[in-house]
């Protein structure tokens, strides 16, 4: 199985469209579609670099060199946006599949992209971040929250009383959020496991 064989597999097993890979690396979808027909075409290097982000496996898999014979990947739900940057309400009800390596999965798992700065350089504009409802938050845990219909990532602070959550960004230009107990808050957390940066 070649470079193209490999794409294509993946493709197929992550079901998604060429049109989406070829808009995430870069290049125009005719071009994508005769390097993946064989008509003369090749992936660059910058190519190859940008389809293991596009389906979050390695180089290795993507060039065929990984030593391990399969390189198996899950899917979460990529269910809208969050707010790093000003609180601002979003439809957390969509549901776009979204590729993880099977070695971080966790069930529980989704999540969320970024938008704005307000968590930079930790999280950054665009990211895919990666929540887990089954994980403990602790004190100082970066978290999705949704908040009265807001939808937004930081850090999560609480008072040695318990009674008032500060969610506080890493770049000090944003505003904290601030929640008291008796405010009635329809406030909902989740843990942030990880993050990935995309070039869209």
């Amino acid at each position: 199985m070649d470079v193209v064989d490999r794409v294509k597999a993946l493709l197929k097993e992550q079901k998604t469209s060429q049109k989406k890979l070829a808009a995430y690396i870069n290049v125009h979808a005719p071009h994508l579609s005769d390097v993946l027909n064989r008509n003369g075409r090749y992936f660059s290097t910058e190519n190859i670099v940008n389809i293991a982000k596009f389906f979050n496996t390695t180089t290795d898999n993507i060039l065929g060199t990984e030593t391990e014979k399969t390189h198996k990947v899950k899917t979460i739900p990529l269910i809208g946006l969050a707010s790093c940057g000003m609180p601002q309400e979003y439809d957390l009800n969509g549901y776009e599949p979204v590729a993880i390596s099977e070695d971080i999965y966790e069930d529980g798992m989704y999540a969320v992209q970024a938008e704005g700065n307000s968590m930079s350089p930790k999280i950054n504009h665009n990211a895919i971040v990666y929540c887990n409802v089954n994980r403990q938050i602790d004190n100082g845990s970066i978290v999705h929250y949704s908040l009265n219909g807001e939808s937004g990532v930081k850090r999560y602070k609480i008072n040695e009383r318990g009674d008032i959550i500060s969610l506080v960004p890493i770049n000090s230009d944003f505003d904290i959020v601030t929640v008291h107990a008796d405010d009635g808050a329809d406030l909902k957390m989740a843990r942030v496991v990880g993050a990935v940066d995309t070039d869209f």
